[in-house]
């Protein structure tokens, strides 16, 4: 019995769309992961920024 080869029509093409969704969503996360540590520096900037604000009220009202 001899090998036979079937090729699927499409099947690079749909090949070629899998691995382009897979960099997209690789880029995606990688984008949210640098959303969220520019979430949370700006987060610590706040944070210092009102501790040092209540503390000059604080001073003031002292």
């Amino acid at each position: 019995m001899s090998e036979r080869c079937v090729h699927l029509i499409g099947a690079d093409a749909v090949r070629s769309a899998g691995h382009a969704m897979r960099s997209a969503a690789d880029r995606m996360q990688s984008a949210a992961a640098n959303m969220e540590r520019a979430f949370e520096s700006h987060q610590r900037f706040l944070e210092d920024w009102l501790s040092r604000f209540e503390q000059i009220m604080e001073r003031k009202n002292g």
